[in-house]
């Protein structure tokens, strides 16, 4: 027959195993958080870089563009800004 002392140290022993198995568990989760942060940062990075590339040959395409055509640049922008300032004054 089990005695009040060695069920208590049967819990105790329990409490401790479990107290290490959580402790192990939490630290797996962290540094698989980490890995993932760290996956997730590169991904972001490349795409940022990615989007600066293209964005900056879209500049250089428009300038180009400009300078070949000066008045059908002018002519252009002066239409989209009449076409989207009578949309936008039409809905007030």
């Amino acid at each position: 027959m089990a005695t009040t002392e060695d069920i208590t140290t049967d819990l105790k022993q329990d409490l401790a195993t479990l107290k290490a198995d959580m402790g192990n568990l939490m630290a797996a989760m962290k540094d698989l958080g980490v890995e993932q942060g760290r996956v997730a940062y590169t991904k972001a990075r490349e795409v940022g870089e990615r989007a600066r590339g293209q964005a900056m040959a879209a500049q250089e395409s428009v300038e180009q563009y400009v300078e070949a055509r000066p008045l059908t640049s002018v002519l252009v922008a002066f239409g989209t800004g009449f076409a989207i300032g009578t949309l936008l004054g039409a809905r007030r």
